[in-house]
């Protein structure tokens, strides 16, 4: 008998493998609910940090406005005394920022980086789900991940709009249809990923959650890697020259005679 043959057929049992599933959907679902024990806060050049939320960010003097969770009190500070970690989450995850550009001002410097924020994302998100799918459904067709990822995400989308209407609609029921309407839209996610895949819904399921928390942690690890092995102070130089900088994050510098 083939070797290989009795390797698969004890350490893929059915019963086996799908306790192993399991395992990883119960510890993704764990994973997002312990990071929000973690507050990251506003980090500063100075090394000092303000934990609230950003209220405002001024773009013509780029001064950045921070409501001390502790005091209840407005801090108000330059931009450039933030450093590259809040600068990061200025511009990716600060509404405030975006709302500040003014009309005129936004275009040819703004344009290239919101569409190297989309495409670059949606490429790596392709991957990850496409290795993710080669872990959980053991299928290696690159063009079944490139169907079943933007399908769901369609699919998605069109729910989370009916939904966010019927909120509209009936907002004394919020929560309820927050929580219906996310149960809805996770099942059909997942049903429409094992129909792409020919696999259960509960294989659809476990890679939509794996691939969800996977993607956020191996974007953060190549950000964080090459401040370990480079010079950081390099790094950091080119994220202002050619990010924060064209972008308005941060005031241009001044050219020394």
């Amino acid at each position: 008998m083939n070797p290989s043959r009795i390797f698969h057929s004890h350490c893929y049992l059915p019963g086996l493998h799908r306790f192993f599933l399991f395992l990883i959907s119960s510890l993704c679902l764990l994973t997002p609910i312990l990071s929000h024990a973690i507050d990251f806060g506003w980090s500063r050049t100075d090394k000092s940090m303000i934990y609230g939320e950003m209220t405002n960010f001024d773009f013509k003097k780029k001064i950045v406005t921070i409501k001390d969770a502790e005091s209840g009190k407005e801090k108000s500070f330059p931009s450039s005394q933030l450093d590259t970690r809040a600068r990061w989450m200025l511009i990716l995850f600060s509404s405030q920022f975006f709302s500040s550009i003014p009309e005129d001002t936004f275009g040819a410097a703004h344009l290239p980086m919101a569409i190297v924020f989309i495409v670059l994302p949606a490429i790596l998100y392709l991957i990850i789900f496409w290795l993710c799918a080669m872990l959980i459904m053991r299928k290696f067709s690159p063009m079944r991940a490139l169907v079943a990822l933007p399908g769901a995400w369609f699919l998605s989308g069109f729910l989370i709009i009916f939904y966010l209407f019927m909120i509209g609609r009936f907002e004394e029921k919020a929560l309820l249809i927050c929580i219906l309407g996310g149960l809805v839209t996770l099942t059909v996610a997942s049903l429409f990923i094992s129909i792409i895949y020919n696999r259960s819904v509960f294989h659809g399921l476990t890679l939509i959650i794996l691939h969800s928390v996977l993607t956020p942690l191996i974007v953060a690890l190549t950000i964080f890697i090459p401040y370990q092995f480079s010079n950081s102070e390099k790094i950091d130089t080119f994220f202002e020259d050619h990010v924060f900088i064209p972008i308005g994050a941060l005031p241009v510098k001044e050219v020394e005679d």
